[in-house]
């Protein structure tokens, strides 16, 4: 009902009212006027005196009473003799018997009618006003978030400020929702992140202590995808992560372990831990078999060519599993679990996954626990060098030897490189080892430089992660300046792998380390991935034949084939060759016919302290040094080399 209609309705509704009052207030002062009071007000009047009002006016004003007029006044009939007629003044009856008989009722009732309107009239005022104000603000609301107002035509405040309300309400569960996307959401892959998925595991395994259920957890490495991000460059790499997001999230969807958030709409099941870990969760665990199937889809998803732009790419992947409660109780001991697994599970060789043991713990403790005391020895400079010479196959004359480290740990006792320089590549603490290795080999060869020995060389093992995180020229060359070193007494070992993906600076700075007269050898040649092609574009001067190569060639025809393709490879592209782990005659023989240049073995010599080669080498051949600037070494008896 509109304002206008309202008052109308209230006028009609009083003035009924007041015409009720009075008919009823002039019948009942025509009844009581024949009290001694107002009998005085009576008076008699002739018929040939009085004239009829219209009985409409009758009708409508006094009902059943008869009124007349004579001369100017009007007048109600009380009673009627012959032709003489009883009445009384209309005024009379007016201004007397109504003032003391119906006007307080009817003051009352005026009242009692005025007075809730006046304060519904203030009250709606107030309101009015306040809806003004509100709406205003809401306006104001509706302008600072940007917000179109809607439309006025026709509706009236409170329909306008309901339906900003609603467009305000609507624009903040869509920010509430943003915000939390925000936090839990992973920016590349929009998948949840580490955060949000380990406090969803929390209460999952809250809801399966409850329940009593068994559950399962995936950790999920990519294999190769270093390389790419080397390779390809850092927006190849994140295309794949996406991808990979993508084909994660189908399996998840196809093996039925999906559950999606109610608030921001996401995948809880599955996350983006880090760089390129991945996570799948699986909730219902009665089968050992669910998880190794889900692994196993993962594992076939990764493997299928990655097509960007007009190149393929392939990569791998790597996983872990642990299971609640067998292999841990809560979320992070859980993830760290299936980490130990995913670990696990690339050392025995990649693209395949391992189920979590007490077995890994034991060795994910062992990790840790020489990372720590890597540190410590490092910051003591508890490390020791070992020499081992590399000598040419027709007059065992040393080429150069190889520097390799040692650590002697104070309660252990040795400990196998094999096993601490992983872990110090995995930790970064090969970079610091590294500058320790790099001055000792320099500053010990520059000793025995000094000593005569000028055509020797020393070799020195770089890894990836040094290649990566340092300027190698840099680097070298100042590290040859505090030495005294020449440049032409060093040679870098370098894997093929590194050399490989190495990216373009660092193949400049090698490069440039070259014209300074240092030599680039590769190491552990054909166990890597390299193309025989890029061999005429890499920094190299040597190619160092893996040991493995060498083991096989005596009962292995092919191997011998590789070999002397190998060797052929090196004259043609003016490469020196040397094998790696010559063990046995047979095996030295056997280079040698191949017209492989030098050999690195046992059947040589061991790994010798500086202390050693001082004594065996320099002192025992210190006139064929002075003339040609090198020592020998024999082959060793077989009861020496065994």
């Amino acid at each position: 009902m509109t304002k206008l209609s309202k008052f109308t309705f209230t006028i009609v509704s009083f003035i009924c009212m007041l015409y009720v009052l009075l008919v009823l207030s002039f019948n009942h002062g025509l009844q009581g006027i024949h009290s001694n009071i107002f009998h005085h007000k009576i008076t008699q009047i002739t018929l040939s005196e009085a004239s009829n009002l219209p009985t409409h006016w009758q009708k409508l004003l006094f009902i059943d009473n008869n009124l007349v007029q004579s001369g100017q006044y009007y007048y109600a009939v009380l009673s009627k003799k012959s032709d003489v007629l009883e009445v009384v003044k209309i005024k009379d009856v007016l201004s007397e018997m109504m003032m003391f008989s119906n006007i307080p009722l009817l003051l009352l009732a005026f009242l009692a009618y005025l007075i809730p309107f006046y304060i519904k009239s203030r009250s709606d005022r107030k309101n009015s006003a306040s809806l003004s104000f509100i709406n205003n603000e809401t306006n104001k609301l509706l302008k600072s978030y940007n917000i179109a107002p809607p439309e006025n035509d026709g509706q009236n405040t409170l329909s306008h400020i309901s339906v900003a309300l609603n467009e305000l309400n609507k624009h903040v569960k869509q920010q509430t929702t943003q915000n939390l996307l925000g936090i839990y959401q992973d920016k590349l892959t929009g998948l949840i992140d580490r955060h949000a998925y380990l406090e969803h595991l929390e209460k999952q395994l809250a809801l399966a202590e409850k329940k009593q259920k068994k559950q399962a957890l995936l950790f999920i490495d990519l294999d190769g995808f270093k390389q790419v991000n080397d390779s390809f460059g850092h927006s190849f790499g994140d295309e794949i992560l996406i991808q990979v997001a993508q084909r994660l999230a189908t399996v998840v969807r196809n093996q039925g372990l999906s559950q999606i958030s109610e608030t921001v709409k996401l995948e809880l099941n599955l996350s983006r831990l880090g760089g390129d870990e991945f996570s799948i969760f699986i909730e219902d665990f009665e089968d050992e078999n669910r998880a190794i199937d889900v692994a196993q889809n993962v594992l076939h998803e990764i493997e299928r060519d990655f097509v960007l732009g007009n190149k393929v790419i392939k990569i791998g992947a790597s996983i872990g599993i642990a299971t609640y409660p067998d292999s841990a109780s809560s979320p992070n001991t859980l993830l760290q679990m299936a980490d130990v697994a995913m670990y696990r599970a690339k050392t025995d060789g990649r693209g395949i996954f391992r189920v979590y043991s007490p077995e890994m713990g034991n060795k994910i403790r062992r990790y840790h626990y020489l990372i720590e005391e890597l540190r410590l020895a490092i910051a003591s400079q508890s490390f020791t060098l070992s020499f081992q010479p590399i000598v040419n196959v027709d007059d065992f004359s040393i080429d150069y030897f190889e520097s390799l480290a040692r650590w002697n740990h104070p309660v252990e006792g040795p400990i196998s490189p094999a096993e601490f320089i992983p872990i110090a590549e995995d930790s970064n603490l090969i970079i610091e080892l590294g500058n320790w290795i790099l001055f000792e080999a320099c500053r010990q060869m520059s000793a025995w430089h000094n000593a005569g020995m000028n055509k020797v060389k020393m070799s020195v093992n770089i890894s990836g992660i040094q290649l990566k995180h340092l300027p190698v020229y840099e680097w070298v060359t100042d590290t040859l300046a505090k030495t005294g070193l020449p440049p032409t007494a060093l040679l870098l070992e370098i894997t093929e792998s590194c050399l490989i993906h190495a990216s373009e600076k660092i193949i400049d700075d090698l490069e440039r380390l070259r014209q300074q007269g240092v030599q680039i050898a590769i190491d552990d040649f054909g166990t890597g991935f390299s193309s025989l092609s890029a061999l005429g574009n890499l920094p190299v001067d040597i190619i160092k034949i893996d040991k493995l190569f060498i083991d096989q060639a005596t009962i292995n025809p092919k191997y011998e084939k590789i070999l002397n393709s190998i060797s052929d490879l090196g004259k043609q592209l003016d490469l020196k060759i040397v094998a790696e782990g010559v063990e046995v005659a047979s095996q030295f023989e056997l280079v040698k016919n191949l017209g492989i240049h030098c050999v690195q073995g046992f059947l040589i010599s061991r790994p010798e302290s500086s202390y050693n080669v001082g004594s065996k080498v320099i002192r025992n051949n210190l006139n064929h040094i002075a003339l040609t600037g090198t020592g020998v070494c024999t082959p060793k008896s077989p009861t020496e080399a065994a």
